[in-house]
Parts: C-alpha cells; sequence; structure tokens
C-alpha cells in the first residue's frame, strides 16, 4: 500500500513540474487516437515519455513527443496487432454470454471474461512502461515481464490500479482535467510502478548476494 502510493506521488509530481508538456502530449495523443491509424505509435510514444519524464531527462519539448510518434510507428503497430484481437474477443464474449446462455451460467461468464480483460490490460500497462528499460524494444519480453509483474506483486498491482482507476473515474466528472492531464498520468504512473520494482527486485538480489 505504502509503496503504491509513493509511486501515485512521484508520477503526480512528475506531472506538475511538467504541467504544460504533460497537457500538450495528452491532447496530441487524444487527437492521433481518434485518427486511429496513429492511435498505437502514440500509445507507445506517450510511455516513453513518461520513461523520459521520469529520470529527469532535461529539455523535453513536445516535438519530442512527436517525434517519438514517427520512430515507434512501425512498434506501435506490432502491439496493436497483438493486444487488439485480445480484447476484442474478450469483449465479444462477455457481450455474448446473456445471449447464449441462462443468467445463471451467463453471470459468472461474463465476470471471468472481465477479469481476464482487465488483467490483460494491466499487463499491458505494465508491458508498455517495461518497454524502455529493456536492452532491445521487444515486445515478446516486455509483455511475459509484465505477466510476471502482475503475479509476483498482486496486491500492489491491485491498489494501484483501483487508485489510478479512481482518479480517472473523477476525471470522467471533470472532463476537462480528464482530457488534459489522464493520458499522461497512466503512462507515468505505470513507468513509476516499473521502476519501484524494479528497484525492489535489484535490492532483493543484491541482500541475497551479500
Amino acid at each position: 500500500m505504502k509503496n503504491a502510493l509513493q509511486v501515485l506521488r512521484a508520477s503526480i509530481v512528475d506531472l506538475w513540474e511538467h504541467l504544460v508538456l504533460v497537457m500538450a502530449c495528452s491532447l496530441t495523443w487524444l487527437a492521433l487516437v481518434v485518427l486511429i491509424i496513429p492511435g498505437p505509435p502514440a500509445t507507445v510514444a506517450l510511455f516513453e515519455m513518461a520513461e523520459r519524464l521520469a529520470r529527469r531527462e532535461p529539455l523535453l519539448e513536445w516535438r519530442d513527443y512527436l517525434r517519438a510518434v514517427r520512430a515507434r510507428f512501425g512498434l506501435g503497430w506490432r502491439w496493436a496487432a497483438i493486444v487488439t484481437p485480445v480484447v476484442a474477443i474478450l469483449l465479444i464474449d462477455i457481450l455474448a454470454m446473456p445471449r447464449i446462455f441462462s443468467p445463471t451460467v451467463a453471470a459468472p461468464a461474463q465476470w471471468f471474461f472481465i477479469v481476464t480483460l482487465a488483467l490483460w490490460l494491466v499487463v499491458n500497462w505494465y508491458a508498455l512502461a517495461l518497454l524502455f528499460q529493456q536492452k532491445e524494444l521487444s515486445l515478446r519480453l516486455a509483455l511475459r515481464n509484465g505477466a510476471v509483474l502482475l503475479l509476483q506483486h498482486p496486491l500492489f498491482t491491485f491498489v494501484l490500479t483501483a487508485v489510478t482507476a479512481l482518479l480517472l473515474w473523477l476525471g470522467v466528472i471533470l472532463v476537462l482535467v480528464n482530457l488534459l492531464f489522464g493520458p499522461m498520468l497512466v503512462a507515468l504512473i505505470g513507468t513509476h510502478a516499473v521502476l519501484d520494482r524494479l528497484a525492489l527486485m535489484r535490492a532483493t538480489q543484491q541482500a541475497g548476494s551479500d
């Protein structure tokens, strides 16, 4: 719980210290997602910018985000080719259950697919942040490590996901706030969560070797 709150605090500090850049990147991401074709690379680039903000890279500008979108175009669509079919299948299953089965069967089946979808989205949340902590930009490795991170730290992940979802829900009430800060905040929280867990892993390994 404490570590999850520290991650949230670090993310909000980064957001506050780079307020204009965060707003510019978030609004640009929303515009590019509406255009569909640049949506996946815009999402990957958002996490790249979050990683650069988290490690305090100086003199970052909005143009750096646009360069990242162009540079990650192929990578973004390779990621979309993996994540989109799974999301689509799970959504179809969730919607189809009540039409195929009786309520007693459909309700637990729907919850199974809803939980599976949530877990898949969290794995991808971690994976996009892990992508820029790896020596190579391997989506397969990032997704594998994202799943491992989720399995190794379920309570940390649950608290972090719940609080992030709450922040986004509050943002729905204040629509403008969500539009200006929501996308980049999600990327920053994911990035700081990965950095926190990697630091913990390194500290544990070092303690074990002493």
